[in-house]
């Protein structure tokens, strides 16, 4: 009978342990996504990799297109840059003329076209190095990588875990129109900018 009551014991203290499991390694994982998601507000991603539209209000972000990045098929910016001028934008605020060439923001959700393929390792090391994913070609301007690159890698890695909720959004964004010797002279000022950073701390 003893033996009986402790089987019994045992499959019970098995079956509330396996029940708690799951919720005990969900919760940390819900915190970290409302974390990156606050990163992501707080650090203004929206403003240029989710497409802007006209409303009644005033431009704003399209939501249902969040954080996808300039919209496949859509035209550059228009208009000749002046002497003084920085750059032209597109009216939805993802492809950005410049006096080097023309840039387009990326696709940040789980799609392939977009960071369906990466790996968080690969994120991270993007924003550490100002690199396409850690070792490719040099991230270019407005893009401000070197603000993201003093974040914790706890932050970096909420972020990431955020962006991997996010809708998958098919859209092929177009990669920069800007000469090869531009994006090498980026390479170099990013390395610069690395370095300067790891100076510091």
């Amino acid at each position: 009978m003893k033996r009986a009551v402790h089987t019994v014991a045992v499959l019970l203290l098995a079956a509330v342990t396996s029940a708690q499991t799951p919720a005990a390694r969900a919760e940390p994982q819900t915190e970290k996504v409302k974390r990156g998601k606050y990163m992501v507000t707080i650090g203004g991603c929206n403003d240029c990799h989710t497409p802007m539209k006209m409303t009644p209000d005033g431009p704003a972000p399209d939501m249902e297109r969040t954080l996808s990045g300039h919209p496949e098929g859509a035209p550059d910016p228009g208009g000749t840059l002046g002497p003084n001028d920085l750059a032209l934008t597109a009216t939805d605020l993802t492809a950005w003329k410049q006096q080097f060439g023309t840039v387009y923001t990326r696709n940040l959700t789980p799609d392939k076209t977009g960071l369906g393929d990466w790996t968080e390792a690969q994120f991270v090391k993007t924003l550490r190095t100002g690199r396409h994913q850690g070792d490719g070609r040099a991230l270019l301007p407005p893009m401000p990588w070197i603000g993201y690159a003093e974040m914790t890698d706890e932050d970096l890695q909420a972020v990431w875990a955020y962006l991997r909720t996010l809708k998958p959004i098919r859209n092929v964004v177009p990669d920069p129109r800007v000469p090869p010797p531009v994006i090498e002279q980026f390479g170099k000022i990013n390395q610069r900018l690395v370095d300067a950073l790891k100076s510091r701390q």
